[in-house]
């Protein structure tokens, strides 16, 4: 008996490490569906009248908890709820949207119940949108039909945000202020101010044993290279996480010989199984180990479209400084978010936390299982633009990557930043020209004289090269002109065309005035170009299609191929 379980255990850590859970669903039915606290209840649903959108106006109503007279609601992201109401207990039973300038809860019983925000007007809405407590208390949730039975309108009123745990063993200062040396100070300069200031604070010459504690665990920090990394990119919870973490790995490797000692060594298959007790045991090597919890606490990768010019598509560009707006750890603030350096420090992300599921089994109430749960960091973050190098080549492709660089996602408190994937964004605001795949659209505005009596305009294009477009009259108003190999880069050597829209602009008649003079010579000076973007081209099946017939109709234009000196 003992040598078949010891086999049984061999063969589940020879997959790693291994959580044995019983899906919910199957417990409920080992149990005949009526010992899991659901009882197969049907969940609300939305109704196809209602809209079950969260806006991102109101985001800020995300993980607060509101309490009426009889019942209490916690409005999580994904539109669940959480409340004590028995309907509610089964995860996911009980809905919330907001929309509109409402606030709809919808139950299994009660079904939707829609609620009015009063007290907006008073808010201050960025420390509504940061979550701040004294601006949540000044808002109510009104429903917006009365009671049947009191026929007095309920109400909801802020109780609390849901925050991540706090623990009150972790230090909540900026360890660099404790120790008072600079972020980048050398290791050497840490150990020396340490020295100084433990002898200065010592309990035994009638120092604060509090502040004491707070030097030593700082130095403790901050003296090991590596944790300091941690503590530069997640905060003092990524610390705790990483060695929680560790702490995991160490009971792993002792439940091993712990299997191993269950084994007489006297036993015939001993050095058999000694054996593959160490091999399992290999996974445990240090630089194993630390890539695994890397990854399991890091974040995930990140993308950050950068805007390319149409001008910086056609010519290329080797050295384009773009600014990454990051948001960092506010060190410190936490702690007391009223100093001055805090002011510009919002809420960080929320964080996520394991959260045990719960379900009666053969064996009584126990964990079925895990799930993620969000809950408002207590960290305080603000924003910081990096500035980021890339290479922009002749006629990148939209979403082609620029540049990906390691550890500066986001800062989370507790997590490692992830990787970021800075990507082409084609187009910028700027720009009086549209792409379509390789080719380029714009608008060129001309005056009713310029289309009656000709015109002759030149500008200067994206590369080194003049356009130059000469006309004796318009043909027809909204008159395309093809001017071929003047877009993008397409392929090799190979650039796509430019299509140039004649765009007349009616002059403007004064009022009363029933003539208007028109001349040639007026047109023939009016030679400055007037370029606009063009609108939106649609793209399918790779080539660019607009509603105007135009495009189709368009005139191939041979201009001069004369060259602008730089």
């Amino acid at each position: 008996m003992l040598l078949a379980c010891f086999l049984l255990l061999l063969a589940k850590n020879a997959r790693g490490q291994f959580q044995f859970e019983i899906p919910a669903e199957m417990l409920q039915g080992m149990m005949g569906g009526g010992m899991m606290g659901g009882g197969g209840r049907k969940g609300a649903e939305w109704p196809k009248t209602e809209n079950s959108e969260i806006s991102a106006e109101f985001e800020w109503l995300v993980n607060t908890e509101w309490e009426g007279k009889t019942s209490k609601y916690l409005l999580l992201r994904d539109g669940f709820v959480e409340s004590p109401l028995k309907e509610c207990e089964p995860e996911g039973h009980c809905l919330w949207a907001a929309n509109n300038g409402r606030v709809l809860i919808n139950t299994p019983k009660l079904k939707v119940v829609k609620f009015t925000i009063e007290g907006l007007e008073q808010v201050d809405r960025k420390k509504l949108d940061n979550k701040e407590e004294s601006e949540l208390q000044k808002v109510s949730l009104v429903m917006e039909k009365p009671s049947k039975s009191t026929g007095k309108k309920g109400k909801l009123d802020f109780k609390r945000v849901a925050m991540a745990d706090e623990q009150e063993s972790m230090i909540s200062a900026d360890l660099y202020k404790i120790l008072d040396v600079a972020e980048d100070a050398e290791q050497s300069a840490i150990k020396s101010k340490y020295r100084r200031l433990s002898v200065q604070y010592h309990p035994d010459k009638g120092g604060d044993p509090k502040v004491f504690n707070d030097i030593r665990e700082a130095y403790e920090v901050l003296d090991d290279p590596e944790k300091r990394r941690q503590y530069n990119l997640g905060g003092m919870q990524l610390v705790k996480n990483v060695e929680i973490a560790w702490k995991e790995v160490e009971g792993q490797k002792a439940q091993l010989d712990a299997q191993l000692n269950q084994v007489p060594k006297n036993h015939p298959q001993y050095q058999m199984f000694k054996q593959q007790i160490e091999q399992q045991k290999r996974q445990f090597d240090k630089a194993n180990v630390e890539s695994k919890i890397q990854q399991k606490l890091q974040s995930e990768e990140l993308e950050v479209l950068v805007p390319i010019s149409a001008s910086e598509l056609y010519n290329g560009v080797e050295k384009k400084i773009f600014v990454f707006q990051r948001s960092m750890i506010c060190r410190g603030c936490k702690e007391d978010p009223t100093r001055p350096e805090c002011q510009d420090c919002g809420r960080c992300p929320p964080e996520k936390v394991q959260v045990p599921k719960y379900g009666m089994t053969p064996f009584g109430r126990q964990v079925v299982g895990m799930r993620e749960k969000e809950q408002e960091s207590r960290e305080r973050c603000h924003e910081v633009g990096v500035e980021v190098a890339v290479r922009v080549a002749k006629g990148a492709k939209q979403g082609s990557s620029l540049k990906v660089l390691p550890n500066m996602g986001h800062q989370t408190p507790g997590k490692f930043p992830g990787k970021v994937n800075f990507k082409v964004q084609r187009g910028s605001k700027e720009d009086s020209y549209r792409i379509a795949e390789s080719d380029l659209h714009t608008v060129l505005h001309i005056s009713l004289e310029q289309a009656i009596f000709g015109f002759s305009i030149s500008w200067r294009h994206l590369g080194q090269e003049t356009v130059s477009i000469t006309r004796e009259r318009l043909e027809r108003p909204d008159e395309v002109l093809r001017l071929k190999g003047k877009g993008l880069v397409q392929s090799g050597s190979k650039r796509g065309d430019l299509y140039v829209r004649l765009a007349v602009d009616l002059p403007s008649v004064p009022k009363g005035q029933k003539d208007l003079s028109l001349s040639a010579a007026k047109a023939q000076s009016q030679a400055e170009a007037k370029l606009e973007m063009e609108e939106e081209i649609q793209i399918e099946e790779g080539t660019a299609w607009r509603d105007w017939k135009e495009r189709s109709l368009a005139t191939t234009y041979k201009g001069s191929k004369e060259k602008t000196e730089l």
